[in-house]
C-alpha cells in the first residue's frame, strides 16, 4: 500500500466522496480490506450516515429477527457478546433517521415492534448506543415515545422531531426528557401538537436550555406564546422559521440575537408588525412572510425597516393593496436581489377585492432604487386590469442589469399597438428609447396574460421582448388553453428572433472587418 494512504485524514476524505448507493458501499468495503489501517475511517464512512433505524438493527445476527407485515421483531434474547458488537456499529453513528412506517414520505421503512423498543431501552441503560450522534430526524408514533430515552444522547446537535398530534399524554415527559438530555442544540425542528399548553411551556424550557448554542428554530404547525420569552434570549440565533405563530401582545426586551433568515407563515394574527418590531436586523439577509390572511402592506415594511441596509430577499404574500405610500418605503431597501410580493388574487378562493395595482410609476421607480434585483415577482397572478406597460419593461432593462427572472402581468394590447404595426417601436431597432446595454433578463413570467387578436400579434410580441431582454430564454404563462397555444407560438418566434439577430449581428462585424484594407 502506498505511504500516503497512512495519513488518516486523506482516507477519510476518499471515504466520504463515494456515492450513497449500494455500489459505493461494496466499494467502500473492497477499499477496507486492503489494509487493515483502513479499516477504521471506512467504516466510519459506511456507518456514519444511517436514515433508518430498521438498517441499523438488521445488522444483529440473522437467527435473531424476523420482519413480519413489515415490522421487526426480535426473535430472541441477545447475548453480551452480540449486544457489544451492535455497539461497536451504532458507535460509529453520528446522523440518525427513525421515520414512521405510516408515513407516506417513508413507505419502504419497516416499522419496529413496542418489544423490541423496549429491550433497546433496556439495553441502553447498561451503556449508550451512539457516543458520536449529533444529528438526529425522528417521525415516529407514540409506541416510541415511552422509550424515547434510547435514542437521546447528549452529542446531539441537530434534532428533527415529528410527534403524533392525536394525544398529549406523553408529550410533556418526551419533551423534559429531550430537555434534560440535549443542552447544546444548535438546529432545532419540531412538528408537535403544541395546542396543549403544557407543551408550550416545556418547549420554551427546551429552547432556553441550548440558549448559547441554539443557531436555528422551526416549529410546527404552532408556534405557542410561551416559547417567545425563550426565542428572545439565544445571543446566537440565526434562523427562526415558525407556522401559525401566536405573537404576545406585550412588548418583549428587544431580542438578543442577530437572525438572519425569517420564515412566517399561516395565520400570523395582529401582533406581527409588534413582534417584527422588536427584532434586531443588523444582519438579516432573507424574509418570507407567507400568512393565510391579509397582509397589510404598509405597516408590515415599516416593521421592517431596521433591515433596509441588510434584506436581500423578501418575500410578502398575500396583499391587498401596493399604495404609493408602500412603494417608497420599498425603495428604502436598496440591496434587495430577491422581491416577490403576490396579490389576494393568487389564493383562488378568495372573495376579497384586490387592489394591488402597480403602475408604470411604481415599477420604473422600483426597478431605479434596487438596481440590484436579479428577481422580481410582482403579481403575476392578479385579476385586476392594471398591467405593466412597454415604457415600464424598457425601464427595467435598463436600470436592472442583474434582473434574471420578471414574473408580472403585461399589456400586450398596447406593446403590439392595434392595426398600426409596422410603426411600432419594438420595430425601430434604432430607436433611442431602446435598451443601450444588454440586459441579463433571461426568465419572463407573463402569468394570465392576453394577447390581442391582430394580424402577426405573436410574431411583434416576441420581436418587442427580445428587443427589450436580448438574452430572454424561458416564457412562462397561465392562460386558457387557446391562449396558451399561442404562447407557444410566441416562444418560438422569440427563439427565431434571436437568431435573426445573433445572423445580423455576425454579419455587422465582418462588414466591419472588410472595410479595413
Amino acid at each position: 500500500m502506498h505511504q500516503v494512504l497512512r495519513l488518516e485524514e486523506l482516507v477519510r476524505n476518499i471515504s466520504n466522496s463515494a456515492e450513497p448507493t449500494s455500489q459505493g458501499s461494496a466499494s467502500l468495503l473492497a477499499f477496507a480490506c486492503c489494509c487493515k489501517s483502513l479499516e477504521g475511517p471506512v467504516m466510519d464512512a459506511l456507518w456514519q450516515r444511517q436514515a433508518d433505524l430498521s438498517t441499523i438493527l438488521k445488522s444483529l445476527p440473522a437467527d435473531s429477527w424476523t420482519i413480519t407485515e413489515d415490522v421487526f421483531f426480535l426473535s430472541r434474547n441477545l447475548s453480551p457478546d452480540e449486544w457489544q458488537r451492535f455497539k461497536r456499529y451504532t458507535a460509529r453513528v453520528t446522523a440518525l433517521g427513525v421515520p414512521n412506517m405510516h408515513s407516506l414520505l417513508s413507505p419502504a421503512s419497516a416499522g419496529i415492534s413496542t418489544d423490541t423498543i423496549q429491550l433497546l431501552a433496556m439495553e441502553s441503560q447498561r451503556g449508550g448506543f451512539w457516543p458520536r450522534l449529533s444529528q438526529l430526524k425522528c417521525d415516529t408514533d407514540w409506541s416510541i415515545v415511552p422509550f424515547f430515552s434510547f435514542l437521546l444522547t447528549p452529542t446531539i446537535a441537530d434534532l428533527d422531531l415529528t410527534l403524533p398530534q392525536e394525544d398529549n399524554r406523553l408529550l410533556q415527559p418526551a419533551l423534559s426528557l429531550i430537555t434534560h438530555t440535549c443542552r447544546q442544540l444548535q438546529a432545532l425542528r419540531l412538528d408537535v401538537n403544541t395546542y396543549c399548553p403544557l407543551s408550550g411551556r416545556e418547549i420554551g424550557r427546551l429552547i432556553s436550555a441550548s440558549r448559547n448554542t441554539l443557531r436555528r428554530i422551526d416549529i410546527r404547525p404552532l408556534a405557542p406564546a410561551e416559547i417567545f420569552p425563550a426565542i428572545f434570549d439565544l445571543p446566537q440565533l440565526r434562523c427562526l422559521v415558525l407556522q401559525q405563530p401566536r405573537f404576545p401582545n406585550q412588548t418583549l426586551p428587544k431580542i438578543s440575537s442577530r437572525l438572519e433568515f425569517i420564515y412566517l407563515s399561516d395565520k400570523l394574527g395582529s401582533n406581527l408588525c409588534l413582534f417584527l418590531g422588536q427584532l434586531s436586523f443588523q444582519e438579516c439577509a432573507k424574509v418570507s412572510i407567507v400568512g393565510s390572511e391579509i397582509v397589510q402592506l404598509y405597516p408590515l415594511l415599516n416593521s421592517l425597516r431596521g433591515a433596509a441596509t441588510t434584506l436581500a430577499t423578501l418575500y410578502l404574500s398575500p396583499t391587498a393593496t401596493l399604495e404609493r405610500s408602500s412603494v417608497i418605503l420599498l425603495c428604502s431597501f436598496i440591496n434587495l436581489t430577491s422581491l416577490k410580493i403576490r396579490c389576494v388574487c393568487a389564493h383562488p378562493l378568495t372573495i376579497i377585492p384586490c387592489n394591488f395595482q402597480p403602475t408604470d410609476e411604481d415599477i420604473i421607480e422600483i426597478g431605479k432604487c434596487l438596481p440590484l434585483l436579479q428577481t422580481l415577482n410582482l403579481g403575476s397572478g392578479c385579476r385586476t386590469p392594471r398591467l405593466a406597460t412597454f415604457a415600464s419593461l424598457l425601464s427595467l432593462s435598463r436600470t436592472c442589469s442583474h434582473l434574471r427572472m420578471l414574473i408580472t402581468r403585461v399589456d400586450f394590447v398596447g406593446i403590439v399597438g392595434g392595426s398600426d404595426q409596422s410603426n411600432h417601436l419594438s420595430l425601430r431597432a434604432s430607436d433611442a428609447c431602446l435598451p443601450r446595454t444588454r440586459s441579463g433578463l433571461n426568465t419572463l413570467n407573463v402569468g394570465n396574460s392576453v394577447l390581442p387578436d391582430t394580424p402577426h400579434c405573436e410574431w411583434v410580441v416576441a420581436l418587442a421582448l427580445v428587443s427589450i431582454f436580448p438574452s430572454i430564454k424561458f416564457l412562462h404563462f397561465s392562460s386558457t388553453m387557446e391562449m396558451n397555444v399561442r404562447w407557444v407560438q410566441v416562444q418560438r418566434d422569440i427563439l427565431a428572433c434571436q437568431r435573426i439577430m445573433d445572423i445580423t449581428q455576425a454579419a455587422a462585424v465582418f462588414k466591419t472587418i472588410d472595410r479595413f484594407p
